[in-house]
């Protein structure tokens, strides 16, 4: 996994993260909160890992029916297979059915990423703001940099668990 993030990291608007914040330490972490109060998706061709989506509830009381933080990576080898939108379509849909408690779900991409933008979109992600200097680049790039944050509310709830935290780690193969 480690690997996979790291060239990740290293593509252009690959995810926002730069190399060296790539290290087994953030792996672990977003693991350990994923998996703990959270959703984790991976994706293996050849039992190599290609892809992967996870996202988590914060630990405050009234953030708890929230996944946050999504983050998705598909090795760059890997781009334009489909594994992504995957990845997404069954993350989605074991959030609808099996995390009861989670009603909405928000992730943050650059605004200038089109690719990104109309990706989420098409997977019902709506806009609901911007904000501007979110990102920095460096010193002597100072120009404003807008992050779209996006959301998808879950609906379709027929009760209110709001103390269940879901465990569990699923893998998705797929043979290309």
């Amino acid at each position: 996994m480690l690997q996979l993030y790291k060239k990740t990291a290293e593509v252009d608007d690959g995810i926002i993260r730069n190399t060296n914040e790539v290290n087994l330490q953030y792996i672990s972490q977003f693991l350990e909160n994923s998996i703990d109060n959270g959703h984790v998706l991976i994706a293996l061709i050849h039992h190599k890992i290609v892809g992967e989506i996870h996202a988590y509830t914060p630990s405050i009381y009234t953030f708890q029916h929230i996944l946050t933080d999504i983050t998705i990576v598909v090795d760059p080898n890997h781009l334009k297979k489909g594994i992504g939108r995957k990845l997404f379509e069954l993350f989605l849909e074991d959030v609808k059915t099996d995390v009861t408690h989670i009603f909405r779900i928000e992730l943050y991409t650059r605004e200038h990423n089109d690719r990104n933008v109309k990706f989420y979109k098409s997977l019902s992600f709506i806009n609901e703001g911007r904000q501007k200097d979110k990102i920095f680049i460096s010193n002597s790039n100072l120009k404003p940099h807008y992050i779209w944050l996006g959301s998808i509310l879950i609906i379709n709830r027929t009760h209110l668990d709001f103390f269940h935290l879901t465990k569990k780690l699923r893998f998705f193969c797929r043979k290309l």
